[in-house]
């Protein structure tokens, strides 16, 4: 990296460790799980280290990757790398992606079991996702099957968003999570807070 994404990536390194803090006291990323991060240019992304506890994460915690998921700097990346770089390459548009291992995102995900997507309609709250200017806007959260398998994740993930017909921010992994993401890390955190919201109230429609 040249001198000027060094530095932005030390910046960035710090503001990825108050987040995980933040993410953590909210129950999204307890113990080791979750995993963020945020571009750096065209053609890099700061990620989080593997296995590291979101409650205790500091700034050398934060490796750089280029697109490709290849460390740029010191440390190993999330094991889950490829799923954040795809969206980086996808769109420019992407500026920071969130991975939590919420209780909403992953119960709703197994109680739809067979489901490949959640309908989501009739939210005033869906106004919070950049590109959805109505409530009666349908949206298609897409569901993925878990896998320990990261290249065969990655790229049936692509080739979803692809296909997908309204804007979208966000996908769930059955039994393991959401990920999330914005043009920078407070869109990604408003789209990550709206989804929250949103799977906690299908869980009590399904009551």
């Amino acid at each position: 990296m040249n001198i000027f994404s060094e530095l932005k990536f030390k910046e960035i390194a710090k503001e990825i460790a108050v987040l995980s803090h933040d993410l953590y006291r909210r129950g999204w990323a307890p113990a080791t799980s979750g995993n963020f991060s945020m571009r750096i240019d065209e053609t890099a992304c700061a990620i989080t280290q593997s296995g590291k506890d979101k409650e205790k994460l500091k700034d050398h915690d934060v490796v750089a990757v280029d697109f490709e998921g290849k460390p740029l700097t010191k440390g190993q990346p999330s094991a889950e790398t490829s799923l954040h770089t795809l969206l980086y390459r996808q769109s420019a548009e992407t500026g920071a992606v969130l991975h939590v291992h919420s209780p909403n995102s992953t119960v709703l995900s197994r109680r739809l079991n067979g489901q490949s997507q959640l309908i989501l309609k009739g939210y005033e709250l869906l106004k919070a996702f950049r590109g959805i200017s109505s409530p009666e806007t349908e949206w298609a959260l897409p569901i993925f099957e878990n896998t320990q398998d990261m290249k065969v994740l990655a790229e049936t993930v692509t080739s979803r968003l692809k296909e997908a017909q309204a804007p979208c921010w966000a996908y769930l992994i059955r039994g393991h999570g959401a990920y999330v993401w914005g043009k920078d890390i407070r869109e990604a955190l408003q789209h990550l807070e709206a989804l929250e919201f949103l799977l906690a109230c299908e869980i009590e429609c399904r009551q």
